[in-house]
């Protein structure tokens, strides 16, 4: 009778569809992998330690974390409601002096997030971004 219900249940579109799955498929990671001869500060993660009793009135602290060379890690004063503009100001100010621009930049916020981070760390540090789209030669015909 075992067999019986699990041929039917295999075999029913409406079985398939609404049964529970109890081992849920894990999603492929990507692991930062670090480079030899890494400099310091040029792969930087960022997050950002919310939630906090007012201090001066700060709430927030921006961590800027070194993946690649010595794992050090600032930790920059800010309020909740800083966006990616104030964010890009606070590295311009506390980090871009001692480390220069970043190879690489990781952070859990959404894309838009990076995109505006991206666009006005450009702006600040004047440098022209002409961002074109693939398969479009009209943009960037020499390298289609």
């Amino acid at each position: 009778m075992r067999q019986d219900v699990a041929d039917f249940v295999k075999g029913c579109a409406t079985c398939q569809s609404t049964k529970l799955r109890t081992n849920q498929p894990k999603p492929s990671l990507y692991p930062i992998t670090t480079e030899l001869n890494a400099l310091s500060f040029k792969t930087i993660v960022m997050d950002f330690i919310m939630k906090l009793p007012k201090s001066e009135g700060h709430n927030t602290i921006l961590t800027i974390t070194d993946q690649a060379c010595f794992k050090a890690t600032l930790f920059l004063s800010c309020k909740e409601q800083i966006n990616a503009e104030g964010v890009v100001a606070l590295y311009t100010q506390k980090v871009f002096s001692h480390f220069g621009i970043p190879w690489k930049v990781i952070s859990n916020r959404d894309t838009c997030f990076t995109a505006r981070f991206t666009k006005e760390l450009c702006q600040i540090l004047q440098i022209q971004q002409n961002i074109s789209s693939a398969y479009h030669p009209q943009t960037d015909g020499q390298s289609e």
